[in-house]
């Protein structure tokens, strides 16, 4: 069995806590859930990575309402000597 990456509990004010790795995708001001399982903390990331995946998506879409979009036929013509549509 490989070994758990782990987390070092630090001090923090009158509580602790801990510094997650950039790789997990949190960002400040995250929450995440939790739940304790006898001795096993969980921590569920699902919940952001679905609020992350919602930002992008509207963010994704600001511009199409703003009407800075392009059609297939123009998308062709610009990018067809890269292969585009075929």
């Amino acid at each position: 069995m490989d070994a758990m990456p782990e987390l070092i509990i630090r001090k923090i004010g009158n509580s602790v806590g801990s510094i997650f790795p950039k790789s997990l995708g949190l960002k400040v001001g995250d929450t995440v859930e939790y739940k304790k399982e006898g001795q096993k903390l969980v921590i569920d990331l699902e919940p952001i990575n679905v609020k992350h995946d919602r930002e992008i998506i509207e963010k994704s879409f600001a511009d199409f309402e703003k009407g800075k979009w392009i059609d297939e036929d123009s998308m062709e013509k610009k990018f067809g000597k890269y292969g585009w549509g075929k």
